[in-house]
């Protein structure tokens, strides 16, 4: 079946299942005077006093939502594992209605210039929109994507890293932009997925006229293993090649820390081209299971069962440094710092003005919440030496 038929297939029976469907809605919010739209999926049993992971899973460049859903329909894992499920939409380009993360398509491949839309900040307001109705686990908000969706994903990680606890990429390697220019502030589990006879995302990057379009599949693991701290040489193992008709293979190639509590993965597909494994192209694995599986094990911190995986503990070298309690807060927020001041607090709301500020030399310091409004803030901490620590907690009353 050709990729155009099975979409345009899956796209009926989509609609037919999102109309009988209660728990899948199509939600927008409103960020730069734009209305972005995404589809919200709250998993059948969600218990409202639970605080679930949330799953965000971009489409390719020139699809939408409904498209990604189709080709990664994670509805059932979120049923069986109880997290919330997100498929946002890119905004339609005003002169040709292309819908792509980031960049704009120019012309043929690779040649791309930037997005006048805001994404990164579009994703940053929908998690804490997600946050304030269903008070979402803030400590494992998950991406993946999908060709251009999982650039843009790649992107994520880099740009919003302090709110993405893990990812997963299929059929496309590092935006040079990203590359070039990775914050990586926390220890970040990656899995990627990509085809040796990619056309579009070529296994190697692309370089024309001498200039980096994408980086190499082994640069942009490479990039990932330092920002981790990952020593040592990968596992590679032989995936059981369960569809012999499919024209490729599958390799899984796994980098873990000496203490396991972070690790990048790769599957390799073999001869494998611009394809979702499971639904078409490769059909050893399914990325979207093989994905979630890997990504569910990571919060900010590492793997679960390594670190607290509090978002309000701030860690440095794996030492607590400072914590946050409770988060989310209602009537006062409480700042426990176990070495000492003299310490400075900010904290500002979501456009960066500073709504309180206090001192203390204590080891325990309040700030009161009562005169603030329900939402996401950052609290800032700092010391006369210089050093500064922060992190995001929520007002929620």
């Amino acid at each position: 079946m050709t990729r155009s038929l099975f979409m345009l297939l899956a796209g009926f029976f989509l609609c037919m299942s999102s109309a009988q469907s209660q728990e899948l809605t199509t939600e927008q919010i409103e960020f730069e005077g734009l209305s972005r739209t995404y589809l919200q999926y709250i998993p059948a049993g969600f218990d409202a006093s639970s605080s679930l992971p949330l799953v965000m899973n971009f489409h390719g460049g020139s699809d939408n939502a409904n498209s990604q859903l189709s080709i990664a329909d994670m509805r059932s894992l979120a049923d069986q594992d109880q997290f919330i499920l997100v498929y946002p939409n890119a905004y339609p380009e005003p002169k040709n209605g292309e819908t792509n993360w980031q960049v704009v398509v120019s012309g043929d491949l690779p040649f791309t210039v930037p997005s006048p839309h805001d994404d990164i900040g579009f994703i940053d307001s929908l998690i804490d929109q997600v946050h304030a109705e269903f008070n979402i686990d803030l400590n494992r908000v998950y991406a993946l994507g999908y060709s251009n969706g999982g650039g843009f994903t790649f992107d994520l990680a880099c740009r919003l890293n302090e709110r993405i606890a893990a990812v997963g990429v299929v059929a496309r390697t590092m935006y040079v932009e990203s590359y070039e220019a990775c914050n990586v502030t926390h220890p970040t589990a990656v899995m990627t997925i990509l085809g040796t006879a990619d056309y579009i995302s070529d296994y190697n990057g692309v370089t024309y006229e001498g200039t980096l379009y994408y980086a190499s599949a082994e640069d942009s693991h490479q990039l990932w293993i330092d920002a981790n701290g990952i020593e040592g040489e990968p596992v590679e193992t032989a995936v059981p090649n369960t569809s012999a008709n499919d024209g490729s293979t599958a390799d899984l190639i796994a980098w873990n820390s000496p203490d396991e509590c972070i690790a990048l993965e790769h599957y390799r597909i073999n001869d494998g081209g611009h394809d979702w494994p499971g639904t078409f192209g490769n059909m050893d694995i399914v990325a979207h299971e093989v994905i979630w599986n890997f990504v569910k094990n990571y919060g900010l911190t590492g793997h679960l069962d390594c670190t607290s995986n509090s978002i309000s503990d701030q860690v440095i070298d794996r030492q607590v440094v400072w914590s946050v309690f409770p988060n989310p807060a209602n009537n006062q927020l409480n700042i426990a710092t176990p070495d000492g001041g003299p310490w400075s607090f900010n904290l500002s709301n979501a456009q960066g003005q500073v709504m309180q500020r206090t001192h203390s030399s204590g080891s325990v310091h309040v700030i009161s919440c009562d005169d603030l409004t329900p939402g996401m803030y950052l609290m800032t901490a700092s010391q006369a030496n210089g050093k500064r620590w922060s992190t995001r907690v929520v007002i929620d009353r």
